[in-house]
């Protein structure tokens, strides 16, 4: 049977420094059960993931109209009932509890530490957001007011004003829920008995639907309107870095090792510029009008997702007219390695090795490591900066000059904000 969500409790204070470590968490090898492999258990300390294999079989269903049941799984799902349900307040504010300096132009985007098996956080021009197994946190964008869904969490989505996140209030049982941030409302589209069975894969909000991916079932999507669930491509989807737009998923995709477009409706997947080599590690505008990635056709060093990663280029897809660009020319006499780009309204950003370091390595993982110069690309005038040792990481988004990534205390991870145009950051440009 369906059950009522969660209401939110009394406002709540950030954790104090002495009892951050100490406060109770589910263990990291449960969490990446929850999601049947797939987390960021190798993160660095600058937010870096090695890239893991597809998740492991799941089980769900598949099927139309308000029910998916798969009995050999033993796996039910319920569609949700009822529409949106007023939540109380939980939030955190700026000054509350004893939170840590990230540095010169940096703030803390999330006053509370994230910890999950997604990668990124969820975003739009306006909000952004972040799960833990504590909490689901949500921001507007430049506020210093963090609001809280005090219930485990993962894959926090954001389209618009409209957060979707898988909600594990009683794990292993859950929901896929969308909240209206502004109007601090919540609805519930699908219940579940098993996160463990389902595997989840990825979480995805469009204009007209929430879609949820499962390694074995593939695509379900509910209509945020009718709350009608269908089955939309038998296809499981891992977008670590992507968006939704114009009707479509744009996915960085793990799986196929290209970006992609995936329509809501039909379940059609089509590469948007496929130049024959890998494609990973960028995202989308807030604003959803482009997609950036680093590429490794010619004139790059042909690589591989896991293996060994040479000198790659920036590629900049313009989603309304449909138009891929090459925005970086490095290879091939000064082909450099880099890594998680994002794309704002007239710069893109990505990590890369110093100079004097080496360009090519035998692994990804190799590669992250070294990747730790902040490059910074004007799309308007082209000229490139470069900043050593930037505090935040992978996974990051672009917000005007403002980038949000991930940094850590040395005991948490958080969601922070750095002004890109600080006096304090140090840019040497070409």
């Amino acid at each position: 049977m369906t059950r009522k969500p969660d209401q939110l409790g009394t406002t709540l204070a950030a954790p104090s420094r002495a009892g951050r470590g100490a406060r109770a968490r589910l263990p990291r090898h449960a969490l990446l059960l929850l999601l049947g492999g797939l987390a960021c258990g190798g993160c660095d300390s600058k937010g870096h993931a090695s890239p893991r294999p597809d998740a492991a079989a799941g089980a769900g269903g598949g099927g139309s109209g308000g029910q998916l049941t798969d009995a050999s799984a033993g796996t039910a799902g319920i569609a949700g009932s009822g529409g949106s349900t007023p939540i109380l307040d939980a939030s955190v504010d700026a000054e509350a509890g004893s939170l840590p300096d990230c540095g010169p132009g940096c703030r803390l985007a999330l006053k509370v530490p994230t910890l999950h098996a997604a990668f990124g956080h969820g975003y739009s021009t306006r909000w952004l957001a972040d799960t833990s197994m504590e909490a689901m946190a949500f921001a507007e964008v430049g506020s210093d007011h963090t609001w809280l869904m005090p219930h485990a969490s993962m894959f926090a989505r954001v389209n618009g004003d409209h957060i979707a996140y898988i909600a594990l209030p009683s794990r292993p049982q859950g929901e896929v829920a969308v909240v209206n941030a502004p109007e601090r409302t919540r609805r519930v589209y699908y219940s579940f008995e098993d996160a463990y069975e389902i595997r989840f894969t990825d979480l995805f909000l469009t204009d007209k639907h929430v879609i949820w991916s499962s390694a074995l079932t593939g695509l379900t999507k509910a209509n945020l309107q009718t709350g009608e669930i269908s089955e939309l491509s038998r296809r499981p989807l891992d977008c670590r870095e992507g968006c939704t737009a114009q009707g479509a998923i744009y996915c960085v995709n793990t799986n196929t090792g290209r970006v992609d477009r995936i329509d809501e409706e039909t379940g059609e997947l089509t590469h948007l510029d496929d130049g024959g080599a890998l494609q990973v590690e960028g995202g989308c505008s807030p604003d959803r009008q482009k997609i950036v990635w680093v590429d490794h056709r010619p004139p790059a060093e042909p690589s591989s997702y896991h293996g060994f990663r040479g000198p790659g280029e920036i590629y900049v897809h313009d989603i309304p007219s449909g138009k891929t660009e090459r925005v970086t020319f490095d290879s091939p006499a000064r082909g450099k390695a880099k890594t998680f780009a994002a794309v704002g309204t007239d710069w893109v950003t990505w990590l890369e090795p110093c100079d004097t370091c080496e360009q090519s390595y035998l692994t990804a993982g190799a590669m992250y490591r070294a990747a730790t110069r902040r490059a910074r690309l004007d799309l308007t005038t082209g000229q490139k900066c470069y900043l050593d040792r930037f505090v935040a990481g992978g996974y990051s988004t672009l917000h005007g000059h403002h980038l949000y990534g991930y940094w850590t205390d040395g005991i948490d991870k958080y969601v922070v904000d750095v002004d890109l145009d600080h006096p304090e950051l140090d840019w040497v440009c070409e």
